[in-house]
């Protein structure tokens, strides 16, 4: 029942395919952090309207990329780190994004959920990137323990779905909880799965 749920909502609006590849993956993650995704989106297509790899984001003076990706706010900060995200990735890598999650984790500005993101969006590595509408709505479901942490839930739902189904747990929960399983006053009537989730079952009792 779950699966048939997220693979609606994962149809209904697939935004992480907007940026097919690995690096464009990435650097939206990079934009995301701290603001909402409609910014990311704009500041996204801005910048990739300019550059698509790291070699023509090196070209870009540090102005124009400000410029560029302002809409996603924390504009400095975040043109910084493309800028020596992109210097890392032609030195270490020659311009490819690895596909290890441990020297993912190593490049500045990445950690667990963007790693998750970039191998499961960028490479096509069935991985369950835990954000925090997965995190939510897995404890509200019950399907995790309230008190684990993001790392836990995500190898907690790798136990509990099929390898096959993993794709569609991040955006699936990600559209699902911005439509109904919001973080304040969620639509549990109009829930799909308010009959086998815990959160539902005490709020009735």
């Amino acid at each position: 029942m779950i699966i048939r749920v997220l693979k609606k909502y994962y149809y209904k609006r697939k935004y992480a395919e907007h940026f097919s590849s690995p690096f464009e993956v990435l650097i939206s993650c990079i934009l995301s952090q701290r603001t909402r995704e409609e910014n990311t989106e704009k500041a996204s297509l801005q910048l990739f309207s300019k550059a698509r790899t790291p070699e023509k984001i090196l070209q870009l003076p540090l102005k124009e990329i400000e410029d560029l990706i302002k809409p996603a706010g924390f504009y400095r900060q975040k043109a910084k780190r493309i800028k020596e995200v992109s210097k890392i990735l032609l030195e270490k890598y020659n311009g490819k994004v690895p596909k290890s999650r441990e020297e993912l984790l190593r490049l500045p500005g990445v950690g667990a959920k963007t790693s998750s993101v970039v191998l499961s969006y960028g490479h096509g590595i069935p991985i369950i990137a835990v954000d925090t509408h997965v995190n939510r709505i897995s404890k509200r479901l019950g399907l995790v323990s309230k008190e684990s942490n993001a790392e836990e839930v995500r190898k907690e739902l790798q136990k509990i779905f099929p390898k096959n189904a993993w794709k569609y747990v991040n955006l699936g929960f990600v559209n699902f909880g911005r439509e109904v399983c919001k973080p304040i006053k969620p639509l549990c009537e109009k829930c799909e799965l308010k009959n086998i989730c815990d959160f539902y079952k005490t709020k009735k009792s």
